[in-house]
């Protein structure tokens, strides 16, 4: 796809009115003629912007904010337990197929008796 350059606004626009629920990723990604992967990227930085911006200071820390569509909910609670982890020097773990088993090491032939 051929990249375009797209302002802060139509970014916080099209995340916006994917997290609303007026449109879907793909209906964005089609009328603005970008990658699914950029779009997931805006997604995650504006979701990092907030964290960050909105962390909570002093007293407030373990009170209950205003309710939020599931999705966001999940996609928040990702993001701060992936920025948790990086804190204490871990990645997340990568969602990938587990190793194939080992063979078994196939035992020695045994020796032929001399006479």
């Amino acid at each position: 796809m051929q990249q375009e350059n797209y302002g802060v606004e139509e970014k916080c626009r099209a995340v916006l009115s994917v997290w609303t629920g007026r449109r879907t990723a793909a209906e964005v990604c089609r009328e603005l003629k970008l990658s699914s992967a950029l779009f997931w990227q805006w997604q995650d930085r504006a979701l990092s912007g907030m964290l960050e911006t909105l962390e909570p200071r002093g007293a407030r820390e373990n009170s209950e904010g205003p309710a939020l569509p599931e999705q966001i909910r999940r996609l928040l609670d990702r993001k701060v337990r992936s920025r948790e982890l990086s804190a204490v020097g871990r990645r997340p773990a990568p969602r990938s197929r587990p190793p194939p088993p080992r063979a078994a090491p196939a035992a020695p032939a045994p020796a032929a008796a001399s006479s």
